[in-house]
This record gives C-alpha cells, structure tokens and sequence, in this order.
C-alpha cells in the first residue's frame, strides 16, 4: 500500500501528457510576453491546448483555444493544469479541480512562488519535462468550513479576524466538543499544510511539510503571554465562537471575504476537503522550496 502523504506517480516518465489546461496570472502584463512560447511548446509537443472563457479577455489570442462544452478533466495522467502565475494563481488552480485528481503544474510569474515548480527563466525546458510527465503528484487537504450563513471550502487558510468597528475579538475554541481556551486577540488562521507557508507564517504559526496531514491554528496579536500555536489532527473538529459581548468577525476563506460571525455564533472547521493534487519535480521539494524562498543560503 502507497504511503499516504508520499508523492505518487501519476504519470510515468516518459508518457506524454495528452490535454493541458492553460490559466495565466489575474494582470495579463505579467505574462502575456511569454506566451507565444508556451503556445509554440505545447502545440509542438501535439497536446490539446483548453482555455476557459476567461483568459481570452486577459488574451484574446487564447480565443482558438476555448472549448464550446464543458471540459472535464481527468486524472489518470493524460491531463494538466499548468498554471502561468504565482501563488494565487495557483491556489485558484488546485481549488477549480479539488476532487477531480488533475494535478496542477506552476511556472513562476508571482512574486514568491512557492507553488511553483518551474522559474520562468527555466520555462521552456520546465514545461517540456512535465509535458513528458517527469513529475510527482502531491494530494494535499483542504478545509471545510460550516457556519450559521453556509460552507465553504478553503484550501489555503480561513482566518476570522475582528471587524472594523472591533477594538478586540474574544474567541473561544473547542476541540471534538471539549473547550480549550477563551483568547482575547485580533483573530485567528486555520492553515493546511499548504497554507502554513502564507498568512500563518506570518502570524507565527509553525511550517508543516506537505507530507502531513494535519491544520494548524494561529492567533493574531494575542492579547495573553501564553498564546500558542496549535496543530490539529486529520479526524478532529475545530469550532470556533465568538464570545465577545458585541462585533462581529469577518470569516474570509483563502484571502476573500465570505460572511460574518456575529456574537453567541460559532464556526466548524475540519480537515474534510477534497483533496488536491500538486504536480511537483523531484528535486523541486518542500523543504528546497523553503530555503530558497524563505531561507539564508
């Protein structure tokens, strides 16, 4: 039995890659230069080439490749989502296919790219070697996210933070129905192991390898000495209230705002998303990526 968290191999070395699903950076400046290459390699490669509709309003020229029906995707290795574009490129990526097992594949046109499996001064040679299929694949966990007003899945973080008119959030959180502790604090981050690169590094949550499955909670400017990070396992549930006499807080699922958790409301959050699959190079690992982008040498 394959290793759960082991990076499995979709695609053996030396099958080609059959249909790419093309997605470019939100401001096309940043990679509408480099695309008449990538077209040229996947069209001389013989692969389909699919846009969504999308694309064509970043660039037009992508209109031939837009496809009248739904496309759907496929993970026994003949497809690929390769992603022109950084981070939040690629977070739109994984979350589009969530489920559906097709892996995702990055070349970096954003700022840290930590995602990213190919520098774009390696472009050509980096989409080659995965349109030959010399990659791995990572499944990854997402979150699910239940409160009063809906769901919503996250595959980076959900992070509740205090509303404008909030001096202060009182948070109290539980563990499988039995409380853990009331904390006084600006907000708090549920990260997977994905998003413990982004806004919980930030707030001074740990880095989890990609190989764990796990979620993590980080606290915002908390307002105790005793304040710590806390990882979660795969199985438990996370629920958070809002305990504080009035305001609100606001609920935002991967970086985007997506409703409010008013006083006496409550948040469940689990590790209970469908998994999602990243395409990576072998020597392109999570602990390189992490010297090179966030480390001193």
């Amino acid at each position: 039995m394959t290793e759960p968290n082991r990076p499995i191999p979709i695609v053996p070395a030396g099958t080609g890659v059959e249909r790419v699903l093309l997605l470019t950076h939100r401001a096309p400046e940043h990679t509408s230069g480099a695309l008449d290459t990538v077209l040229a390699i996947l069209e001389e490669s013989g692969v389909d080439v699919l846009v969504p509709p999308v694309e064509v309003a970043k660039h037009p020229r992508l209109e031939q490749y837009v496809s009248s029906e739904t496309v759907t995707l496929r993970s026994e290795g003949e497809d690929l989502i390769v992603v022109l574009g950084g981070d939040g490129s690629m977070l739109r990526a994984l979350a589009r296919e969530a489920g559906a097992g097709t892996p995702v594949i990055g070349v970096n046109f954003g700022r840290v790219g930590f995602l990213c499996s190919v520098e774009r001064d390696d472009l050509e040679h980096g989409l080659r070697r995965a349109l030959r299929g010399e990659y791995s694949v990572l499944a990854l966990p997402s979150l699910t996210v239940d409160w009063s007003d809906g769901s919503v899945r996250a595959v980076n973080d959900l992070a509740l933070v205090r509303s404008g008119e909030t001096r202060i959030a009182d948070l109290s959180f539980a563990i499988d129905g039995e409380k853990v502790a009331t904390v006084r604090c600006d907000g708090v981050v549920c990260s997977t192991p994905v998003g413990s690169t982004a806004y919980n590094l930030a707030a001074g949550g740990p880095t989890v390898s990609w190989r764990v499955r796990c979620f993590v909670l980080s606290f915002l400017a908390g307002h105790h000495l005793d304040t710590r990070p806390l990882v979660i396992a795969p199985e438990e549930q996370l629920v958070v209230t809002n305990s504080a006499m009035w305001g609100d807080c606001d609920v935002l699922a991967d970086g985007s705002k997506v409703g409010s958790l008013a006083p006496g409301r409550q948040i469940t959050v689990g590790l209970g998303g469908s998994d999602v699959h990243l395409a990576i190079f072998p020597e392109a690992s999570f602990f390189r990526r992490y010297r090179e982008k966030f480390g001193r040498g």
